[in-house]
């Protein structure tokens, strides 16, 4: 589980019941953290058998990747990604599922993907509203709060990888949305650094659960307490 790990996060019990309204193509299971105030939503492909939790993203075909148009100043964003070949690490489809989950339960979601190869995403809704959204795009780190972008170009190891702006500094508009800043942070070389440091703040706590940060994975597995198949672990 050092690898690629994903997660819907809740600081209280959810209504397992309201997910039933997930899209039909997904198979879920809710699993309880014993030591942390948490519970995990895990979702995967209903037709395929489950070897490992956390370890699948939504498909694109489950949820929508246009998103809301509240969040216009990140779909210029996204644009921009797209044309500097960087949108791989900006997942629209799960941004949208974290809003849909947050939507059904009507709580606070924490919503995170994150592997060892440049994926590392992260953002929390409440009832359907984006409240935060953290992500590394290649050299540049992405965050949304109170309704605005902020693109974070990052200090490289190696600065020869490190890209060309141009493009990214014709979207600052801090009246539209959208800041630029100047290259001045160096980026992290942690495994998971983003989303271990948005789900720890999130639950607020010092480390992130769930094996993040670390390629030893989980050391103790959460009672999964239900699942779209009935199946749950008692005791």
């Amino acid at each position: 589980m050092g690898y690629l790990v994903a997660a819907h996060v809740t600081r209280t019990a959810p209504n397992v019941a309201r997910l039933k309204m997930l899209p039909p193509g997904l198979a879920w299971a809710v699993y309880r953290d014993e030591d942390v105030p948490a519970w995990y939503l895990d979702t995967f492909k209903a037709d395929r058998t489950q070897k490992w939790p956390f370890t699948s993203t939504p498909l694109t075909r489950d949820f929508p990747l246009d998103l809301p148009d509240d969040l216009g100043a990140l779909t210029r964003v996204y644009a921009a990604l797209q044309s500097a070949r960087l949108a791989n690490g900006f997942k629209r489809g799960f941004l949208n599922a974290n809003l849909f989950i947050s939507k059904i339960l009507q709580r606070p979601v924490c919503s995170f993907c994150s592997d060892d190869d440049g994926l590392d995403f992260a953002c929390v809704s409440d009832n359907g509203v984006l409240q935060r959204l953290r992500c590394e795009c290649g050299d540049l780190e992405i965050v949304y709060q109170n309704g605005r972008v902020t693109i974070q170009p990052l200090q490289l190891e190696v600065e020869d990888d490190e890209g060309d702006l141009t493009d990214f500094r014709q979207l600052h508009d801090p009246e539209a949305g959208v800041a630029v800043m100047e290259r001045n942070k160096e980026q992290s070389t942690l495994l998971h650094f983003v989303a271990s440091s948005e789900l720890a703040t999130f639950l607020d706590i010092p480390t992130a659960p769930l094996g993040l940060g670390s390629f030893d994975g989980l050391e103790k597995m959460p009672l999964k307490i239900a699942s779209s198949d009935g199946a749950a672990a008692t005791g």
